[in-house]
Order: structure tokens, then C-alpha cells, then sequence
């Protein structure tokens, strides 16, 4: 099952990218499998996304997920670091360590602080895929998770179609990878006959979230899409889920049918997915509403490998679509805004579930991506895994707009307001919708990085309510269309 799992996600992986140019990313997917039985958690896979910020240096980020086992639900988030020492032309020695957290499935008890060291043998099997060999070790505080494993994996080149900074020079090259459109979902999930992890029966539910869709060459009918989700509402608290699949679509543009299937990992709360990997297929309609905008209707059949979990999910999804294919001197620019850092959540009385012993003041990685709708306002998908604070599991996905209000040449005050999922870790979030705002304060450090603080408000139906205090960087960019 495990050879399988990876090999059905590097086949949807492959669809990215085109040609044989040295590229800035890579999109890597991996398995590290356990060499004994410590935990509940067998094997982890991960799914990062790396930048060259000089030879042979690479940095990005990384989503790992329990993907065998009976830990589905546990998802970790944080950096990746990596150094690439060359041997031949096509081998090379990689050494490398991640820092994040994280939790879920009742496998972390406490803070959910996850490090990672490897040393991995990189091998080119086409000018744009490469297959990993390595060993590493894992360790999770607060959980049984601390052992070393033997790691396997793929590397897929993206000639993204991107330039850095507020604004552009040039345009892409034919060929490169694009992004076709950013879609948030609103997805209601029925379990069919399927039981929680305490033994009853699952209630329907609710999950918010959001999608990316990308197209490479000048295929209009097919797209890769990534998404995640959280639940919002109904009986699945702490559940979240992503997957990367392929859709086809019936006519390049108007009203049209598609066909969609994925692949992902999904869990938490008391949704058993048991080792976390799950698969849908489904179908609907697109529907244009205004230039730039679509509605997208339709259902998939979502079931776990090897968990007790079945459901129909009927979904609406909104598109905000940039035209798809990569085009030549007449593409069009999008411009765009990638923030990281830290958000400090500070604990109120009624903050946990009643009853919890655990206490203190969540500290969380976060990860948000901006669109500029215009030259000032901007939709924001935002998500954050807890890295130190007793509250192993709880992670936050949102969705919002906010607005930038110039003061001076380099100084900035950004608005924000946004609606989502948060629960997990002993969080009283009362059945996981969550809502806020907050306002952060930028400093230009060039046109390609801000430093950025802030503070803001979180309310939820249950007792989770704390303000936040937010620190980190923001860095501009461009694509084409």
C-alpha cells in the first residue's frame, strides 16, 4: 500500500511542468518509513516545495501527513531546509532538516514541536524528475514518534511562470507552468454508514477551504489542482484533509462538464481515516458568471484506503481564473504576495475544552498567500500548525480580503478580515467555524521583502477567542497568464 500511495501521487505530480531548463523549484514528494512500531504512526509522507537561493542551497516549506498506520489526521507543517553537494551530473548527496509542528489523530499529547534530519541520495531520472534515497530521524515532543526511518521519494522541476517583486520585466517562457485559478469551496460531507474512532456513528458535516489550479503548455481542458479543507461545522471538529488530482474539463471555455479524481491524506477529530490515505472521483458543471469569475457545482465520492470512512460530498466552489496556458510576449500579470512566520495566540478561561488540563499560550507557523484583486485589495488564504503551546494538533485554515493603506515609501498598514476552520489540540472552537480580523504593520526591506508585525482578533462559537500577535516576513511576486 505504502509503494503504491507515492506512486499514485508522483503520476499527478508529473502532470506539472514541461522541458528540460534548469529550474528555481522543485515540488517534492516523499516517504519516510518507520523502522519499528513506537507509535501509532507507521510511515510520514511529505510534500514540500523548495527554492534555489544559491547553488546547491534550497529552502522552502513542507506539509507532512501520517500515511500509514493508524495516525490519519496527523499533519505537521514548517521549513525546510537543504544542501545539494554534486558528485556526478546526474547524482548527487543531500543533507537537510526540517523544523515545524503540528499534531492530530490523538497522536501528539503536548507541544507537537517536529525536527527532521536526512542525508539522501538525489538521482536524475529525466531532465525534470529525480528519485530520492535516503535515511532520517523524526521526533515529535509529546507524542511516541522519535526513530529514524528509511526514506524514498521524487523530484519534479517547475519552471514557474513568476517574476519577484511589486510589478514585472519580461514575461514567461512557452512551456512554463502557470496558475490557472484560486478557488475557494464549501463542501458538505455525508458519511455513508461510516463510524468514528469512538465507535458512533459519523454526522454530516461541513469544511471551508480553498484550491490552486495549474496548467503547463497550452492545454485548456486539463488542470492539476491542489486543495485543503477543514471542518467548520457538524460532528467533525479537528478534521482536515488535502489532496492533488487532475481534472478534465468538456470545452476550453462557457458552460461546460468536468471530471475530477485525487489523492490525498486526511483525518483528525473522530473521523477514522486509519493510516490517513484517501482518494475521491466525482464530477459537475462550470458555470461562467462574470469575466474573471466562475461558479463550479458538483459532487465526488471521498473514501479513506483503509480507515472507516465513506462519504458523498456535494460542493459549490468559486474560481477566480487567470486564462490558464502560458502565453508569449502578450501574457498577462498577476501580482501576488507569499508571508510566513509566527502568530502567538493568547489563552482565555474558557480557551480549552472543558475539562482539559493543558494550558498556556499556542504558538503557531503560519503560511499565507495573497492575490491582489487590486493594485491595494487582496484575497488571502492563510494556514497555520501549532509549534509549542500544549496544544498538539490544532491548526487554523482561513480565508479572507484585506487592504494595504501606503503611510510612507516604505511603511505600510495592511487590514484584514477572514472566515474558517480551526480546531484540534484541545481547543474549544465549538465545532471548528472561526472568524477574525487583524492588522499588521509592514517595513520594506526592498522590493522583493517586507518585514511584517502585527496584532488581531479570533472568535469562534466555542470558548476559543484570544487575541494574536503575528511576526514575520511578506515577499512580493508577479506571474503571468
Amino acid at each position: 500500500m505504502k509503494m503504491r500511495m507515492a506512486g499514485v501521487a508522483m503520476a499527478v505530480v508529473g502532470c506539472l511542468g514541461s522541458g528540460s531548463m534548469a529550474a528555481e523549484f522543485e515540488l517534492r514528494q516523499g516517504l519516510d518509513i518507520f523502522d519499528d512500531n513506537q507509535s501509532s504512526v507507521d510511515a510520514l509522507h511529505s510534500l514540500t516545495l523548495l527554492r534555489e537561493l544559491r547553488p546547491g542551497l534550497h529552502f522552502g516549506q513542507s506539509l507532512y501527513s501520517a500515511a500509514a498506520g493508524d495516525g490519519g489526521g496527523l499533519f505537521l507543517g514548517g521549513f525546510e531546509l537543504l544542501w545539494r553537494q554534486r558528485l556526478s551530473a546526474s547524482t548527487a548527496l543531500e543533507f537537510g532538516g526540517f523544523i515545524g509542528g503540528g499534531g492530530g489523530a490523538f497522536v501528539v499529547e503536548g507541544d507537537g514541536f517536529m525536527t527532521r534530519a536526512h542525508v539522501t541520495l538525489n538521482r536524475r531520472l529525466t531532465p525534470t524528475l529525480s528519485g530520492t534515497l535516503g535515511l532520517s530521524y523524526t521526533d515529535i515532543t509529546g507524542s511516541q514518534v522519535s526513530a529514524p526511518a528509511i526514506s524514498l521519494g521524487f523530484s519534479k522541476d517547475l519552471n514557474l511562470a513568476l517574476s519577484y517583486g511589486r510589478g514585472h520585466s519580461g514575461a514567461p517562457l512557452a512551456g512554463d507552468t502557470v496558475i490557472k485559478a484560486i478557488k475557494p469551496i464549501i463542501r458538505s460531507v455525508d458519511p455513508q454508514g461510516s463510524t468514528g474512532r469512538n465507535g458512533s456513528d459519523l454526522d454530516r458535516m461541513t469544511t471551508l477551504g480553498a484550491e490552486l489550479t495549474f496548467a503547463s503548455g497550452n492545454n485548456a481542458r486539463g488542470e492539476v489542482f491542489m486543495q485543503a479543507l477543514g471542518a467548520a461545522e457538524g460532528g467533525g471538529e479537528g478534521y482536515a484533509e488535502w489532496q492533488l488530482g487532475y481534472r478534465w474539463l468538456t470545452a476550453d471555455a462557457g458552460l461546460r462538464a468536468f471530471a475530477e479524481f485525487g489523492a490525498g491524506f486526511a483525518g483528525g477529530g473522530d473521523v477514522d481515516t486509519g493510516g490517513g490515505l484517501i482518494g475521491s472521483v466525482g464530477g459537475g458543471v462550470v458555470v461562467p458568471i462574470t469575466r474573471g469569475f466562475e461558479a463550479e457545482f458538483g459532487a465526488i465520492a471521498l473514501a479513506a484506503a483503509d480507515g472507516d470512512f465513506r462519504a458523498i460530498a456535494p460542493f459549490v466552489r468559486g474560481s477566480l481564473t487567470f486564462g490558464g496556458a502560458a502565453g508569449g510576449g502578450d501574457a498577462k500579470p498577476r501580482q501576488w504576495q507569499y508571508s510566513t512566520g509566527l502568530t502567538l495566540q493568547r489563552e482565555t478561561d474558557d480557551f480549552r475544552h472543558p475539562g482539559s488540563d493543558q494550558s498556556g499560550d499556542p504558538l503557531l507557523i503560519e503560511t499565507s498567500l495573497d492575490l491582489f484583486l487590486t493594485d491595494r485589495t487582496y484575497f488571502t488564504g492563510n494556514a497555520q500548525t501549532v509549534v509549542a503551546g500544549d496544544a498538539g494538533g490544532y491548526a487554523i485554515g482561513q480565508l479572507g480580503l484585506g487592504h494595504e493603506f501606503p503611510l510612507t515609501p516604505r511603511w505600510t498598514l495592511a487590514v484584514e478580515g477572514f472566515v474558517g476552520a480551526a480546531g484540534g489540540g484541545g481547543i474549544d472552537t465549538g465545532g471548528g467555524l472561526s472568524g477574525g480580523a487583524r492588522m499588521e504593520l509592514d517595513y520594506a526591506l526592498s522590493e522583493r521583502l517586507k518585514l511584517s508585525g502585527g496584532i488581531g482578533v479570533m472568535q469562534s462559537r466555542g470558548g476559543a477567542d484570544p487575541v494574536t500577535l503575528h511576526l514575520g516576513i511578506k515577499a512580493p511576486f508577479t506571474t503571468f497568464h
